[in-house]
Formats: C-alpha cells, structure tokens, sequence
C-alpha cells in the first residue's frame, strides 16, 4: 500500500496515492476523495461556529476529516474506522500534525455510538448513512449537532424508487426539482429516527453538491421540540402536466406523491451569518459563492422551478435569470444552491407563465 503526504486546509496528511485524483480513491481499503475537499472545507467552518468539545469522526477512511477537525478547530476528536489499515494510517496521521486531541479508534460506528455520546457526530458513509442514523440519535447530546453525508442521490431523486422505499421508508419523485426532493427525503428520515426518542431536530444547513448531501442537523430534546417538528413532515403533490407542485400534510390521488419528507426550512440564517470562511481554505471561491446563496435561499418557498424547462413546456425561449429576479421582486424569490437556472419563489407555476411566458 502507497501513500503520499498533501496537505488539505492548516493539515498534513498521509493519503493513497491513486492514479485518478478527480474522483474517490481506494487503495487497499482505504478510502479517500479529493473531491470531497469542499465538504470538509464546510465542515470546519461550521465546528469552528459550533465550538463543540467532543466530537465523533465516524466513518474516517484516512481520516482526513477529522484530523482537520482536531488541528484547525479543537475540541476532542475521536477519529473511527472498522477497517483496520484505515486505523494505521489514521495513527500515523494524527502523529504526523502532532495532535494530543485526536483519538484513533477502529470499532463499527454503531458499537462506538453504543458506548459514548458525543456533542458533534459527523457521518460521511460510501452511499446511504441509514444504518447509522438510529444509533446516532441515541448518541448525541443535548443541542448537538450530526453532520451527515448521503451519496446515493440517485436513489433519493427517484431513479431507483424501490431501494428508496426500502432505505428510507419514503416516495421518491423523478421530477426536474428532484434534488430538492431527494434532500427533504434524507432530512425528513432523520427526523423522523429523531422522534422516536422524543428529539426535535433543526437543519442548520442542508444543501446538494457534487455528487452528493450534505446535512447539518441540531437536536432539540424534549415533547414539545419533537411534536414541533412532526408537523414540518409532510408530502409534495406534483402535476407533470402543468407542472404544479405544492406541500401538504396529506397525499391526494389527483397528484404524484413524494414523501413522506422534511417540509420546514434547509437553512438556519443565524447560523449562516456565524459562519466564517477562512484565507487559507482551499475552496474558498466557491465557498463564498455557496454561502451567499445558501443566505439568499434560507428563508425562500421549498421546491424550486428550473427556467429551462418552464420555457418547454410553454414552448418559448428561457428568460434570463436577471430578468426573472427583477420581474419578481415584489414575490419571495430567490435564486438556489441547487441550480444555476432555477429560482424559488412564492409565486405559483400558473403566475409564474403568465408574466413570463404568455
């Protein structure tokens, strides 16, 4: 087994060398993604505005994450992997930042979140973290926060609706919002696993990249947080011939139904406005851009409308973004993280044509 040392952030580390440095790398069972980096780049910010003192890195692989975690943003970092060479490198590379706040372990993550509790767990699984989420909720303390990564996407935007139903005990819906869809699904499971042990759960951020979601979710103990909650779980009602989406709390046979999902906000404002991009991030850029949408979309409708495919199904030519906001500013509408050519807004599909495509 190869590695070479690169550095991520403030950090060095000990990866695979791998041919392919776009994509995943696995090199005898170690898993590392350099695409990934964005993620972790988020991650660090948002524990630097949590200040959270013990914190899980569940699912290591080198354990990039959480050495970075441990070297740029403190607290106590326990750093897990079943696999035992993910365990030797993870050693070597908290030896190699000289950390003495960065813990390898090498358990199954729900044997570990069996035993301890921790203020921060963060889940970043090769494809669905479903396994994991039960025992999480019964791991985390009051008012911490899980920060969990789901890359079956396709399985959550209704490609493969089955395994959706299987994994996740939910209606996917293959429409052109279907990420949007697909991340309510993911939250809306959460929470739900969250009710059993009467915990409200609040996203404090919840986005789509890559190939990937990414959420933040901070527990809210008790009844009446947990009853709070319940009520943000519901279902999108979708007409493929008008093109009509709403939310509701019931199904209706005249629509495909999505759900049930998380129907509540993705983005917590305040805690955007806490969050602070550091110089030395490698995907700065692109968190800035990120972070001003991530603001502009928090307090926008759910489900948002891709311009593209208003204009075929009225056959006319798209209108521009900067004409769309303009047109609606007197609406709530915003752009998205999800789409460079979809907006949000309160306006429904029937207005929306008619200002712009009658």
């Amino acid at each position: 087994m190869k590695f070479h040392q690169i550095v991520e952030g403030k950090t060095k580390i000990f990866v695979p060398k791998v041919k392919n440095t776009k994509g995943p790398g696995k090199k005898g069972g170690v898993f590392y993604n350099p695409v990934m980096e964005f993620n972790r780049d988020v991650s660090i910010m948002v524990l630097d505005a949590l200040n959270k003192k013990n914190i899980l890195d569940g699912l290591a692989g080198t354990g990039i994450r959480g050495v970075r975690i441990a070297n740029e943003s403190g607290g106590n970092v326990i750093i897990n992997d079943v696999n035992p060479a993910s365990y030797t490198i993870i050693k070597r590379n908290i030896k190699l930042n000289n950390l003495d706040n960065a813990f390898a372990e090498n358990k199954n993550l729900n044997t570990l979140l069996s035993k301890n509790r921790y203020d921060y767990i963060d889940i970043d699984p090769f494809g669905s973290p479903v396994l994991f989420i039960d025992s999480a909720m019964r791991s985390i303390k009051k008012n911490g926060v899980l920060g969990i990564t789901a890359t079956d996407t396709a399985t959550l935007c209704g490609i493969y609706p089955k395994t959706c139903l299987r994994r996740y005990f939910a209606q996917p819906l293959k429409t052109k919002y279907a990420k949007e869809i697909g991340l309510r699904i993911l939250i809306g499971f959460c929470v739900r696993e969250g009710l059993k042990y009467d915990r409200g759960l609040k996203p404090l951020i919840g986005y789509s990249a890559d190939h990937y979601f990414r959420i933040y979710l901070q527990t809210e103990k008790g009844v009446k947080n947990a009853n709070s909650c319940m009520e943000k779980i519901g279902y999108v009602l979708h007409n493929f011939k008008t093109g009509e989406r709403k939310i509701s709390k019931e199904t209706d046979k005249n629509y495909s139904i999505a759900g049930p999902l998380w129907t509540g906000k993705l983005f917590d404002k305040t805690f955007l406005n806490k969050l602070e991009v550091k110089e030395y991030f490698g995907t700065k850029k692109r968190i800035i851009k990120i972070l001003g949408l991530w603001k502009d979309e928090a307090n926008a409708s759910a489900l948002y409308y891709e311009v593209n495919n208003i204009a075929k199904m009225m056959k006319r030519d798209p209108v521009s973004m900067k004409n769309i906001l303009k047109k609606l500013k007197n609406y709530n509408t915003s752009r998205t993280h999800f789409s460079p050519t979809a907006f949000k807004t309160d306006l429904n599909i029937e207005g929306i044509k008619s200002i712009f495509f009658r």
